[in-house]
């Protein structure tokens, strides 16, 4: 891939951008178990949550900075739960760069400068060779609609009272799946979610924080998120613009086809001895 188009989407944690910038702590995850009420309180929120969010479509301003550099993009995006995406990154001009799209089976990019197309399964390691950011799709769907990584398993979740986390109080939860752990600050009462973090074999991989929120459709929905990659120092902040919650997608928008121009290079990122 050419190193002018390295960041397939700025959405993402772009490997190009990777540097050893300094990377942010998450306070306040410690502190005593919380009440058998307020464990009921935010398991009941969540669940209520998950429930009423299941696509979010519009446009975001997108800013990635590392080692000093900084660059902005403007986006439009489609998603739904279950890992569908779609994500199309455009210069300030108005043309396409990059085209994403993910049925969370498989994945595709199109780079119609570099006449590139790129497909194989929708596995963290191919949206790693894709974006450099090495979760799969379902996890990031899940953050841009305001939703934990993982969904929380009500049973083994473990609920703290932060009491005495900076910024005030805050209720914490931890989960486990299959290897993968987060730790999750929400606002008490209304346990809104602030922050995050998701580790993998014991070591921490993604960061991320949600801004203020606004009220869209009756849902309090963040109009901005920051992520942060833990191994690569890179911070990528999105500030959405236009939102419309839980539309009807068509099917088609998360699958590409491979494109008419006879010059476009096809690649296979399920090849074995791609590096």
């Amino acid at each position: 891939m050419s190193r002018r188009f390295a960041p397939l989407s700025a959405l993402l944690l772009v490997a190009a951008l990777a540097a050893a910038c300094a990377t942010r702590t998450l306070p306040g995850i410690e502190g005593p178990p919380a009440s058998a009420a307020m464990r009921s309180e935010l398991l009941s929120a969540l669940a209520e949550r998950e429930a009423s969010a299941w696509s979010l479509r519009g446009t975001a301003t997108v800013t990635v900075s590392a080692r000093g550099q900084r660059r902005r993009f403007r986006e439009a995006f489609a998603i739904e739960a279950g890992g569908r995406l779609r994500l199309e990154q455009y210069e300030w001009t108005g043309l396409a760069t990059m085209i994403l799209a993910s049925d969370g089976e498989a994945v595709a990019a199109h780079l119609p400068f570099a006449r590139q197309f790129l497909r194989g399964r929708a596995t963290p390691e191919n949206l790693a060779r894709l974006t450099g950011l090495p979760v799969a799709p379902g996890v990031l769907t899940r953050l841009l609609l305001g939703l934990p990584p993982l969904r929380v398993d009500p049973v083994r979740a473990t609920v703290l009272s932060a009491s005495g986390a900076p910024g005030g109080p805050a209720v914490a939860v931890i989960s486990e799946r299959d290897g993968t752990a987060q730790a999750l600050r929400f606002t008490p009462g209304t346990f809104f979610l602030e922050e995050g973090e998701l580790s993998e074999g014991g070591q921490p991989l993604l960061r991320f924080r949600f801004g203020p929120a606004e009220l869209l459709d009756g849902v309090r929905v963040a109009r901005g998120l920051t992520l942060w990659h833990l191994p690569e120092g890179v911070e990528v902040a999105v500030a959405f613009d236009a939102l419309e919650l839980n539309a009807r997608l068509d099917a088609g928008l998360f699958s590409l086809a491979v494109p008419a121009d006879a010059g476009v290079r096809i690649e296979d990122l399920d090849r074995p001895d791609r590096p």
